[in-house]
């Protein structure tokens, strides 16, 4: 019989990759999602979907009959600038749903749980690169929220409750929800380039991210589910590699083909970092991994598909 994985955030961008390959590597998939930014065409096929709000109680007794081995929870608002529009939503979407499931899993015998949490939750870096150890102080609603989580999580454990968090610094790749104008650098700066459109910058060309691409992440999710070296530990999930938003904005417009594409500089966005690169030296040992994707191949397997994607929805 299969392992059914359960996967919130399943319509969404990462979930939808993790939800993937754990069909394709032969486990069952319940895929929980609100679809607040998520699609139903992010689903991947054989897996079974529940729409529900995760920070309402009353929503998990949709998982009556539901029998899972791990949960592992990917659901949540995903903006640092969003979450000051609606903090509210933020500490729901963030601290109240991984509190009811948390409960789920304890009172329904699930012994696997593994979190997305985010580098939002160092603030501005003491140091860099930023290791797991660092103190937490975030700037944001969406990185306090994610920090509050943790505790949770870290609580549960010391319950009984195997878990594993994970510091997913930015993650890019195909699939990415470029509609949303406040989340993701690389997808923000595509978007406006398949538009056509001058490409908006919130802040100074001097910041910088730690880029690591959709499938690298995919591979530590999946290498950690039934790895016991990983239990009750944190990691940062990156490539260990800076990249300035003037680095970032070369390459997508030389794949992209514009190479002169305009550029429009405004303020920056509140509780914004200005730049955060992650030790990755616990997951490489714990795991033995690597990223295996460069900056260049990532980007330009995104430009590729998304244009590919742009054409043909123009031919339709």
């Amino acid at each position: 019989m299969k392992k059914n994985i359960i996967v919130t955030g399943g319509a969404g961008f990462i979930g939808s990759h993790i939800a993937s390959r754990l069909i394709n590597s032969g486990y069952d998939v319940t895929i929980l999602d609100n679809l607040s930014t998520g699609t139903l065409k992010n689903v991947p096929e054989g897996a079974s979907f529940i729409k529900m709000d995760l920070s309402l109680e009353k929503s998990l007794l949709k998982l009556k009959r539901i029998k899972g081995e791990a949960l592992l929870h990917l659901a949540g608002q995903s903006s640092g600038e969003a979450s000051f529009r609606d903090p509210l939503y933020d500490f729901k979407s963030h601290v109240l749903s991984t509190f009811w499931l948390l409960k789920w899993c304890k009172d329904n015998g699930v012994k696997r749980f593994m979190y997305a949490s985010s580098m939002s939750t160092y603030g501005d870096p003491l140091y860099q690169p930023v290791d797991e150890a660092h103190p937490q102080n975030p700037k944001t609603f969406y990185g306090s929220a994610k920090s509050s989580a943790e505790a949770y999580i870290k609580l549960y454990h010391s319950l009984g409750l195997n878990t594993t968090i994970f510091r997913l610094f930015s993650v890019y790749g195909p699939g990415q929800n470029l509609s949303n104008k406040m989340q993701g650098m690389v997808s923000i700066y595509l978007s406006y380039l398949l538009e056509n459109k001058p490409i908006l910058v919130k802040g100074p060309l001097q910041r910088f991210r730690d880029l690591v691409f959709v499938d690298d992440v995919v591979d530590i999710w999946l290498a950690s589910l039934d790895n016991p070296v990983t239990y009750g530990k944190v990691y940062n999930v990156a490539s260990g590699k800076k990249t300035t938003v003037t680095r970032l904005l070369r390459l997508l417009k030389f794949y992209y083909g514009d190479p002169d594409h305009k550029v429009q500089l405004r303020k920056g966005t509140p509780g914004d970092q200005f730049g955060v690169v992650a030790d990755i030296s616990r997951i490489s040992k714990d795991l033995k991994w690597s990223p295996q994707h460069s900056l260049r191949s990532g980007l330009k397997s995104m430009v590729d598909i998304e244009k590919r994607r742009m054409g043909n929805c123009l031919i339709r």
